[in-house]
């Protein structure tokens, strides 16, 4: 049966007012009588090709089909949702409403960006907790141990006293970067920008990680440039760089074998300056170079290490990479590596050159 001609030119203005939206109509078969140039493009094909279609050989989606078919079988309008596109990479609500004569009118609604909000929030909640739960257990287990009086050994007890202390500074850590992260995010951390001399930084950023690399058996050097790049200046808020080339200085100590050495340096681009932080570390496989700069993303958590010679560094939570990128991207820049893996690592962050 197919619609009334009536809902047919209802459906026709409907699309000229909103200028071809995700509608459809269908028969009482689920065969495509109109469709929106929004959900031609959607199914990929070309409108004269959908006309006739069956519903689900349209767009390939059995979801779809279901909420209209329970439209049609109950004679009153149908919610549900669908993943449509390629690959089902889109999220659809799905409004089926029946028709005078027969059919549907079929209104879909885009909430992909509500969905992968969703799921990043997810993701947040139950990344949080296992960095959370994890030195939370050592201290109640350490706590408990002391408090019970299950040693007497005043060493032992310092020791486990010191291991506490360790895991606090860890939490501390992580909740400090996750408000810096946040901060960055949403735009709260205003950027104070100058015409910074990126020799002094990279200067600066040597001598706070020198002493850390030296309790580690590391050696730091800074890499010379031309004579003619001297009066070269990034434009940048030289606090939050230096936080960015201390991530990566820290990240560089940590994952690098003692005897090795950290090189840090700068190089004068036609529009930017590139900041680099070199390392002799264990490197990252090329499939994950792409991801390292993703919040709570880790190669290998086996191959995290804790700091045991002061609590200088202490295990990564997954967020220096993402802060780095972020401060690179509230500049105007961006962050990046080259790696091989057993041989080192290699990134950098490039920031606009300021004027002469």
């Amino acid at each position: 049966m197919t619609p009334d001609p009536r809902a047919i030119a209802a459906f026709e203005a409907l699309l000229a007012r909103t200028g071809g939206a995700l509608v459809l109509i269908v028969d009482q078969r689920l065969r495509l009588v109109r469709a929106g140039a929004e959900a031609t493009l959607l199914a990929e094909r070309p409108h004269a090709e959908l006309v006739g279609m069956s519903l689900i050989a349209a767009f390939g989606s059995a979801s779809l089909d279901a909420v209209a078919r329970e439209a049609l079988t109950l004679g009153r309008a149908a919610v549900g949702e669908a993943q449509l596109g390629r690959l089902g990479s889109r999220s659809f609500t799905v409004d089926a409403v029946p028709l005078g004569g027969g059919g549907l009118v079929i209104s879909l609604s885009d909430i992909s960006t509500i969905r992968r909000v969703e799921r990043v929030r997810r993701d947040f909640v139950a990344n949080i907790s296992h960095e959370l739960r994890t030195p939370l257990s050592s201290i109640k287990l350490l706590a408990e141990t002391i408090s019970a009086g299950a040693t007497t050994d005043r060493a032992t007890a310092r020791e486990f006293a010191v291991q506490i202390g360790r895991e606090v500074d860890q939490l501390a850590q992580l909740v400090d970067e996750l408000l810096d992260l946040s901060m960055i995010e949403s735009g709260e951390s205003k950027l104070t920008m100058e015409a910074a001399d990126p020799g002094q930084m990279v200067h600066a950023t040597a001598e706070r990680i020198g002493p850390v690399a030296i309790r580690r058996g590391m050696t730091v050097r800074e890499l010379a440039n031309p004579a003619d790049e001297a009066g070269v200046r990034a434009s940048a808020d030289p606090t939050r760089l230096g936080q960015a080339l201390v991530n990566l200085a820290h990240n560089a100590v940590k994952y690098s074998r003692p005897g090795g050495e950290i090189r840090l340096g700068w190089e004068a681009r036609p529009s930017t300056v590139r900041f680099v932080v070199a390392d002799d570390g264990i490197g990252i496989g090329l499939a994950h170079q792409a991801r390292v700069f993703e919040r709570f993303y880790k190669v290998d958590r086996s191959r995290t290490r804790d700091d045991t010679d002061g609590g200088v560094l202490t295990g990564s939570a997954g967020l220096g990479l993402a802060i780095v990128r972020h401060i690179a991207e509230a500049h105007g820049g961006a962050a990046g590596v080259k790696s091989v893996e057993g041989v080192g690592s290699i990134f950098w962050i490039d920031v606009p050159r300021a004027a002469s």
